[in-house]
């Protein structure tokens, strides 16, 4: 019951921190203060060690604690302040390995320091020697430290006393690091985000001029023949219209509206050409449409170019579309004839329809679209295959 207690308050506590802003609370008083609070714990601990377990008088339980403190104080800020920072910006890790020696060196200079100086001016330690592993006759010499025997007797005391700040100050560096680390991240994140929603907004406004464009030339056709299906196209075209300005500016749209827009865009076309030729349009499962959304005129570029590159075929000419709808998805496949004789205006994957039609897949359904594009001698298909969204 007590772990139990004591795992929730751990959950607590971290789910507290992680909402933190640490480098708004991380300030330099802040840091400064918090530096001077951990060195204060640590000496009054030693102090208290000194004074009340190992019973010595308190001006030397001062003295050892001031000697451990201070040959702490340098070891740590010189290794985390000095080799760390210049270990990064030199990207070479091996520094403070290599650094580590020499750290150790420096920290029983300054203890073995403080012995010559208590020698000299007459502070009697000589009690304490049996404590520090001296004989009782021991005299300080300040470069006895630098023997290979000094180091390493003395090395797992120095690795012992510098443990706590070492620790400490790892956790908040890998603090900081995980919270830059999610920032940066965040960051990208919302970059990616304007920037899918810049390039859709450059693909829609690339595709309706070009859409108004062939249009008009196919309304300029029927007047000019007087074709008494112009006011029907009029309609067809102003319901078309309505769909490319205002419908479409959202991200999704009912599927149900896009499938009318498809209509209204194969009915237009179709009035243009002989009844001999083949220009179908099958619609399956229409029923789950209006559940479903998609995004705006994702197939329009596969139905223009149908009927830009097709019909041209003398003998057999087609454009036939099949959309199958079910309940989670659509799948759309469109064919048209070619004309074998004049093959290089075919579309192909290098044309910029495609490739925008490819990149908005990219961007509006990653990993959820397929796309199969059949470019044969006297045929070009296109398979589309879509996971969508219910309304």
């Amino acid at each position: 019951m007590k772990q139990s207690r004591l795992n929730q308050y751990i959950t607590k506590a971290d789910t507290f921190f992680r909402k933190q802003d640490f480098d708004t609370f991380y300030t330099t008083n802040v840091r400064i203060l918090l530096h001077f609070g951990m060195w204060l714990t640590f000496t009054l601990l030693l102090f208290s060690n000194y004074y009340y377990v190992t019973g010595i008088s308190s001006n030397q339980s001062i003295f050892l604690s001031t000697r451990v403190l201070l040959s702490s104080l340098v070891v740590f800020y010189l290794f985390f302040y000095l080799v760390i920072p210049y270990a990064r910006n030199l990207n070479l890790w091996i520094l403070p390995f290599l650094t580590a020696p020499v750290c150790i060196f420096i920290w029983l200079f300054i203890n073995n320091l403080f012995y010559v100086l208590a020698y000299k001016y007459g502070f009697d330690i000589s009690n304490l020697y049996p404590l520090m592993g001296k004989e009782k006759d021991f005299i300080p010499n300040l470069w006895s430290v630098f023997s290979f025997k000094a180091v390493l007797l003395n090395a797992l005391s120095v690795v012992y006393s510098l443990s706590p700040f070492f620790f400490t100050k790892i956790l908040i560096d890998i603090r900081r690091i995980n919270k830059d680390r999610m920032r940066i991240l965040e960051q990208k994140s919302k970059l990616l985000l304007e920037n899918i929603s810049v390039e859709k907004a450059f693909l829609k406004a690339q595709l309706n001029p070009h859409f108004l464009f062939n249009t008009l030339n196919n309304l300029y056709r029927l007047t000019l023949k007087k074709d008494d299906t112009a006011p029907e196209v009029v309609l067809n075209l102003s319901e078309i219209m309505g769909y490319t300005l205002y419908d479409s500016d959202a991200e999704y749209v009912s599927l149900a509206k896009e499938l009318d827009f498809i209509e209204n865009y194969f009915s237009l076309e179709k009035m243009r050409y002989p009844k001999s030729y083949q220009i179908e349009l099958n619609i399956e499962g229409r029923s789950h449409a209006h559940a479903l959304t998609i995004a705006p005129l994702l197939t329009f570029t596969l139905i223009e170019n149908a009927f830009k590159y097709g019909l041209k075929n003398e003998e057999k000419s087609f454009v036939i579309l099949t959309i199958h709808i079910s309940k989670d998805q659509v799948a759309f496949k469109i064919k048209n004839d070619k004309d074998v004789f004049n093959t290089v205006k075919t579309p192909s994957f290098t044309g910029i329809g495609i490739k925008n039609l490819q990149k908005r897949l990219q961007l509006i359904y990653p990993n959820q679209s397929d796309l199969y594009i059949i470019d044969s001698f006297n045929e070009f298909s296109v398979a589309l295959n879509i996971v969508l969204q219910h309304d």
